[in-house]
């Protein structure tokens, strides 16, 4: 007999739980996490020790599938020189050029240089002193930059790499997508402005250069921007989310609940705005049932 825990569903998006090498069940979608000791398995046929060996860390397995888009085939190599004299050689597929930094996407890094090399230790301070809630279940550290690399430039210029996974993809690579996709998108930025609030900061704003996106779970992850972000009561992101989300958006395949949220203006704080988008999720999707990408 199969044991029923491995097939429970998550009650934030409906996915199923799969277990990891840590023994931990983790919905592969959302990202929530139900930790269990073997006193929680009494009541069925397999342990958790079965389970790990029936299961082969499933969640383990997709969290490293790569390029599921099949998007990292055009590349093109730039090269950068340190302040020391050193080269380094960049494989970028999509690039960025704004008037303060360029941006460089690889398929498993981010490079960004800055015309101002003062702004990577500005994000560097900012992201470093994030406090977490102690109810973090979703991990929410990994939607934030992972800056695994910063240097000077001989130009003056200043240069900081970010990692990702290889199916993280930026968001501007996407349109018209269906509301049911853009939805779990917005959820997951609803936690990060929770997260935000938690800190007391904000974005001076957040542009869709600043956002990327794994299509098979639909998680958001805000990996640039952080240098325009400063300790303030204004809560500036909630409205960009609703721009950005309305510019990725199908807005036809949207309910009227999710159009009058997008069109609104913000809660007074993340946490009623996250209470607002729920009943929109509830009310007007029918509740955290989970959609394959653009489906």
């Amino acid at each position: 007999m199969e044991s029923k825990l491995i097939n429970i569903k998550c009650d934030s998006c409906g996915a199923e739980f799969r277990i990891s090498t840590r023994g931990e069940l983790v919905c592969r979608y959302c990202g929530s996490m139900i930790y269990l000791s073997d006193k929680d398995f009494k009541a069925y046929k397999n342990t958790r020790d079965e389970m790990l060996k029936k299961e082969r860390f499933l969640n383990d397995e997709l969290a490293s599938e790569g390029d599921i888009l099949r998007l990292w085939n055009n590349s093109s190599i730039v090269n950068f020189t340190t302040s020391a004299g050193t080269t380094l050689s960049f494989e970028s597929y999509y690039s960025v050029i704004l008037p303060e930094k360029e941006i460089y996407v690889g398929n498993t890094r981010i490079a960004v240089v800055f015309n101002d090399r003062a702004a990577i230790a500005r994000i560097n301070d900012i992201v470093s002193g994030i406090e977490y809630p102690s109810a973090d279940i979703k991990g929410l550290s990994k939607y934030l930059p992972n800056i695994i690399y910063k240097a000077a430039l001989e130009d003056g210029r200043g240069i900081m790499m970010v990692s990702k996974a290889e199916n993280i993809y930026p968001l501007y690579l996407f349109e018209d997508l269906k509301a049911t996709t853009v939805a779990w998108m917005i959820s997951r930025f609803e936690n990060l402005g929770c997260l935000l609030e938690f800190n007391n900061l904000d974005f001076e704003a957040i542009r869709i250069e600043d956002i990327y996106i794994n299509p098979k779970t639909h998680e958001l992850f805000i990996l640039d921007g952080w240098e325009g972000v400063s300790n303030t009561a204004r809560r500036n992101y909630l409205r960009d989310i609703r721009n950005i989300a309305k510019e990725v958006m199908n807005v036809s395949t949207a309910p009227k609940l999710c159009m009058e949220f997008l069109d609104g203006n913000p809660a007074p704080t993340a946490y009623d705005d996250f209470k607002a988008w729920d009943n929109v999720i509830m009310k007007g999707f029918g509740g955290h049932n989970f959609h394959k990408f653009n489906e």
